[in-house]
This record gives C-alpha cells, sequence and structure tokens, in this order.
C-alpha cells in the first residue's frame, strides 16, 4: 500500500469510499462517480501548485461555486482502481472567478478528465450550498442493483418510491425524512439530467434515476454513503419480501408518523396523504 500521508484529507476520503463504493458492488466498470467540495484545510497544500492545464470550460457558469476546489473521480475510470493509482483515476481542480472554468492542479496523470456527470455533480454542489448553508460538500453516483431494479418493477414518482421505502423499514423516515426523489430516465451527462437532478436537491438529499442509478449528497462522503446505504438495503428487503410471497406487514402511517415525533424529525406530510 502506497504512503498517502501527505495527501488531503479529503482526497483520502475519496480514495476510502470509492473502495467501499466498489465492495458494495455499486460499481461495475466505470459506472459511478464521486465529487467533493473542499475543505479549507484540504484546500490548503494545493494553492500554490503549479496549474497541470489551462483553463477548460465547464459548459455552463456555477457562480455559487467560484473559487471553489474540488477532488472528483475521473471519467472513464473504474472506482476499484481508485485505492490503487489515485492520482490517475481521480484529480483535484478549481473552478474560476465565475465558475465557468476549471483548471486541474493535481492528479489525472494520462490525460484523464473529471466525470462525465461532472454538469450534475457541480449543479448539485451549487444547489445544495446554498440549501445547507454550506454545509453539504459530498456528492455520490452510483448504480445500486436493488434501487435499479424497483424501477424496472413500476413507474414510480418521489411520493410512491418515498412511501414505499418509509412503510419497509423503521430507519428511512429519520434517515430521509423529506423523502427520496425521483428522476424520469434521461440521457446521462446531458444538461437535461443535471438540471433535473438539481432541481430536485432543493428538497430531497438522495434521488434516483430511473432505470440507472442513485446520486446522494451529504455534509461528507459518509453521510452521502450512508444515505444510499440506508435506500438500497430497504429496496432489497423488498424485493426479498416480494419474492417470498408479498410484503403482508408494511409499517402504518401511524407507525411511521410516531418514529418521526420520537426522534424528533419533520416528515414530508405530503407523501403521507
Amino acid at each position: 500500500m502506497m504512503d498517502r500521508s501527505f495527501l488531503s484529507r479529503n482526497v483520502n476520503e475519496v480514495i476510502k469510499i470509492s473502495s467501499d463504493i466498489w465492495r458494495k458492488g455499486w460499481a461495475e466498470a466505470n459506472g459511478g462517480n464521486i465529487s467533493v467540495r473542499m475543505t479549507e484545510g484540504s484546500v490548503e497544500e494545493f494553492v500554490q501548485e503549479v496549474p497541470r492545464t489551462d483553463w477548460i470550460p465547464v459548459g455552463r457558469s456555477y457562480p455559487g461555486l467560484a473559487g471553489e476546489y474540488f477532488v472528483v473521480s475521473g471519467t472513464g475510470r473504474f472506482l476499484r482502481n481508485i485505492e490503487l493509482l489515485p492520482e490517475k483515476n481521480i484529480g483535484v481542480f478549481r473552478l474560476n472567478d465565475k465558475g465557468s472554468h476549471y483548471q486541474v492542479l493535481w492528479g489525472f496523470e494520462g490525460n484523464a478528465r473529471p466525470t462525465s456527470e461532472l454538469k450534475a455533480h457541480l449543479w448539485v454542489h451549487e444547489v445544495r450550498k446554498k440549501v445547507s448553508g454550506g454545509m453539504d460538500r459530498a456528492v455520490i453516483h452510483t448504480h445500486a442493483p436493488h434501487l435499479i431494479a424497483l424501477t424496472y418493477l413500476q413507474e414510480f414518482d418521489s411520493k410512491t418510491l418515498s412511501r414505499l421505502l418509509w412503510e419497509m423499514h423503521t430507519e428511512c423516515a429519520v434517515i430521509f425524512p423529506e423523502g427520496i426523489g425521483v428522476v424520469p430516465w434521461l440521457m446521462p451527462g446531458t444538461t437535461e439530467l443535471a438540471e433535473t437532478s438539481a432541481r430536485l436537491f432543493e428538497t430531497f438529499r438522495i434521488i434516483v434515476w430511473d432505470r440507472h442509478g442513485v446520486m446522494a449528497c451529504g455534509r461528507n462522503l459518509d453521510a452521502a454513503f450512508g444515505l444510499i446505504d440506508t435506500a438500497e438495503k430497504v429496496a432489497m428487503i423488498y424485493l426479498r419480501a416480494m419474492a417470498a410471497g408479498g410484503v403482508k406487514r408494511p409499517l402504518s402511517r401511524d407507525i411511521i408518523l410516531s418514529v418521526a415525533n420520537h426522534f424528533g424529525v419533520q416528515l414530508n406530510k405530503d407523501f403521507l396523504d
């Protein structure tokens, strides 16, 4: 194992979580991507770095992220390889003062580039930075198999999927009381997918891309990972129950409300009607 003591905390967090995602089976081949808006302490070692590239256009301006630094996984790269060769599979870049161009400071060796879903990641970061008062810094997109499988059984919207998951495990009302958003099938890597996702992140911290995958955000990678892990496990429980003869005893509305009240969380009441 290489010595990574010289790498910033945020970079090392990406290295660890990428392996966690791979071991969960959520990132086949080059599936999945990760980004972190870096903390002040992690940025310090990169501020004086000689840029490795010229300014590269993002394709859209993100003024709310002007001057921010990010750790991002690379396009076409396998998350399982980040642990082995982080400098080739992830990179650190900063945005310019308009949030319209980025400049690579570390990593992305071998002419690698940021994830093809960079537009979606930055759009979500901009939204969540505003919504959370700057607290949310991490975004993960994965191909969590049980959540994907659910979307092949029926056409969900945010209300029906949220209600199903709340009814299948006590923790769900506590972990994501606002619910879980659903994006209809859209072409990967497009502006339409990025914009639709970002709009949902004004309300939700985790969303499902219909017949594609899941995206979550949080104050750090552990928080974002935990949202996906919870929703994915409950989707698995639902599918196993259905395979064993069907769900006979879902949690009732009253139970869901009592759990929320006990733990002091505010449920999305629109999803309880």
